[in-house]
Order: structure tokens, then C-alpha cells, then sequence
């Protein structure tokens, strides 16, 4: 929310995009690389909760509502060349839209997008992982310090995170199809292992390719350590998936 990060003047939206994200999925990582473009505006979580309390409190006006506050965002982070994204998790499009289930309102907002990137990853278990260790701790990012230490992270509290995730994700499914959209979908293990390759593809699809002749640097840190590989070989054994069947 700071200025700094503001775009010099009020340009008007000429290209809208949407990044459709859960939780743990990358989705940070490739809005903060589009932002370091500096073409592609600043596609943050305009729906999120956090954000919202914040704006409400800048602006004194504590009845802002998630669209209001997409709207106010639009003057201060669309790119000189008409850019403008929002990234954005499904639960977080259900409430910005005050509604339990997609409906046609959310439908006509995702619709309304020139592009929409779907990042999800391969391995749902190690983001399920990522996931309750960060909401035990309440760091999301590399770029925020540690609030807390994320304690005891237990199998139980990564098979929460899990229901959670898998809301999410099919929740998107459902969604995409529903509302017709050609998402490209961009997966997490391809962005970490050939992170230039998965970013060009994603500025190809925005035509911003040319705008963009050398792909920024990683702009933040993977966050996982030795915790994740240890509570993925517990949730591994815990769910039975290493035991061995026996052969007939």
C-alpha cells in the first residue's frame, strides 16, 4: 500500500489481467516479477482482508467495499503503457462478491479480463505443508519478517491446510469452466525450475514481450527449510502413502 510503489499519473486501463492463485502457489512470486517490469502494473490481492482494513483506515472510509477499493487501486497502480492486474484467491472473489457460490456477477468480472493466468502447483502436499506452516507463523512472503515461530506444525494442521487448498482449487476449476475462460495455466514447479522460460511465456501472452527484453530477477526467497521436508516425510507416512504393499 505504500506510495512508493505507486505509478507516476492516472492512466487508463487499456489491458486488464487476472491471476488466479490459492494460497502457497507461486502466485507472489510471478505477480512480483510482472511488477518489476514495470509494464504490467502491480497485481496484488486487491480482494484481500488485510488490504481492505488498511485502505479503510487510510482513507477514513470504513464501508470501502473490495470493488471500491479495486477501483481507487486502478489510479495509483496502472502501468504507463494501460496495464492493470489483480491477483486474487477464489475465496476471496466469493466474498469480494458477497456470495457462497459463483455467480453471474463473478462470472461477468472474470470475463471482463483481457487475460487470466491460473498458477497452481503439481505437488499439492508440500503446498498444503507451506500452508500451515505460514498460517502458524503469519509470514506469506520473504518479503515481510517472521511475526511469529511457526510453533508445532502437526499432520493435522497440513490436512486442514490441504481441504483448504483443494477448496480452492476446484473451486477455480469449476469456475474457469463455467465462465468459459482461456486461462493459461502456469504451475509453480515450472517457475521455480525454469523460471525466465515460464515468465517469458506469460509476457508473450500479455504482448509484453518486446516491452520486456530482460526478465527480472527472482524478486523474493523460497521459504521453505528443513521443517518442510521433515512434516512432508511425517504427512507421507501419516497418509500411509510410503508403506509398501506386500506382493501376493
Amino acid at each position: 500500500m505504500s506510495r512508493d510503489r505507486d505509478f507516476a499519473g492516472n492512466t487508463p486501463v487499456r489491458t486488464r489481467y487476472c491471476i488466479l492463485s490459492s494460497q502457497r502457489s507461486g502466485s507472489t512470486l510471478l505477480a512480483r516479477m510482472l511488477y518489476e517490469t514495470e509494464s504490467a502494473g502491480d497485481p496484488l490481492e486487491y480482494f484481500n482482508l488485510r488490504l481492505l482494513e488498511l485502505a479503510r483506515r487510510q482513507t477514513g472510509n470504513h464501508a470501502l467495499t473490495p470493488i471500491e477499493f479495486m477501483r481507487l487501486m486502478e489510479l495509483r497502480r496502472t502501468s504507463p503503457n494501460g496495464f492493470f492486474g489483480i491477483k486474487v484467491h477464489y475465496d476471496q472473489i466469493l466474498r469480494a462478491f458477497q456470495s457462497s457460490v459463483p455467480n453471474e456477477k463473478i462470472v461477468n468480472f472474470l470475463r471482463s479480463h483481457d487475460h487470466s493466468f491460473w498458477i497452481r502447483r503439481r505437488d499439492r502436499l508440500r503446498q498444503a505443508i507451506s500452508h500451515a506452516i505460514a498460517t502458524n507463523s503469519d509470514s506469506w512472503s520473504s518479503e515481510e519478517a517472521n511475526k511469529l515461530s511457526p510453533g508445532t506444525v502437526s499432520c493435522l494442521d497440513c490436512i486442514h491446510s490441504l481441504h483448504v487448498i483443494s477448496f480452492q482449487e476446484f473451486g477455480w476449476q469449476e469456475l474457469i469452466r463455467a465462465a468459459k475462460l482461456n486461462a493459461r495455466v502456469v504451475w509453480y514447479e515450472d517457475l521455480v525450475c525454469d523460471y525466465e522460460g515460464t515468465c517469458r511465456t506469460v509476457l508473450q501472452d500479455l504482448k509484453l514481450a518486446s516491452a520486456v527484453p530482460n526478465i527480472p530477477k527472482p524478486p523474493i526467497k523460497r521459504q521453505a527449510t528443513e521443517l518442510n521436508d521433515r512434516l512432508y516425510g511425517e504427512l507421507l507416512h501419516y497418509l500411509g502413502l510410503c508403506v509398501q504393499r506386500e506382493l501376493p
